[in-house]
């Protein structure tokens, strides 16, 4: 992996656990964490059926956040679709729409207590990440996802231990390893700058994610 292609999926993933981590410690949903917000989407239908349910689970912010993710990874699959050429101008394009939108996530977020401004500042995150995600893949490295946190181990463990393989063979773990490690780390930066920054908290992501462009 070049220094190119390890600053940007390093960026994206770290983006990622930062974002996903403010999303569901400030507004109750995970936002790059689609496993997450499945369960948790199927937890409130069955909770409509069960009396005395403990808890409180809402359908709309995970129905929301999968909707907009899925948007935005087949929005950037779109546009992104037969680009080979260098510079990758769409692919520019589409890491600075992202940008913008992280940017308006973050001006949603600072109006935190407004709780009606919570969906559009869920679904902006969400499509971030959707768009982000499909970027990172087309980058080129098989089997890494810079938001597929649960394919990412299942890949490592599968290509150190799953079949016998030789040295070289099981070092192809290592980025996953590797980015596995950089979204724990976003989520506990995600989790500290939450406590630091409070409402601003979105601001270092939307920063990190425009700085990204000239890298590309």
């Amino acid at each position: 992996m070049n220094a190119r292609l390890l600053v940007l999926l390093s960026a994206f993933t770290l983006a990622a656990g930062y974002s996903d981590a403010v999303a569901f410690f400030g507004l109750g949903v995970f936002t790059a964490n689609m496993t997450g917000n499945t369960v948790l989407l199927g937890g409130a239908l069955a909770a409509r059926f069960v009396p005395h349910f403990q808890g409180t689970l809402t359908l709309e912010l995970p129905a929301v956040s999968i909707l907009c993710f899925a948007a935005g990874a087949c929005l950037a699959a779109l546009v992104l679709r037969g680009e080979t050429g260098r510079p990758p101008v769409r692919t520019m394009l589409v890491v600075g729409f992202a940008a913008a939108l992280l940017v308006g996530a973050a001006l949603l977020f600072t109006r935190n207590a407004d709780a009606r401004l919570t969906p559009l500042c869920v679904a902006l995150l969400s499509s971030v990440m959707g768009l982000q995600s499909v970027v990172a893949v087309r980058l080129g490295v098989p089997g890494v996802s810079t938001t597929y946190v649960t394919g990412t181990l299942v890949t490592a463990v599968v290509d150190f231990l799953g079949v016998p393989r030789a040295l070289d063979e099981r070092r192809e773990a290592v980025p996953n390893i590797w980015t596995w490690a950089l979204y724990l780390g976003g989520a506990a930066a995600g989790t500290f700058g939450l406590g630091v920054l409070g409402n601003q908290a979105l601001w270092p992501a939307a920063v990190v994610v425009a700085l990204l462009i000239p890298v590309l």
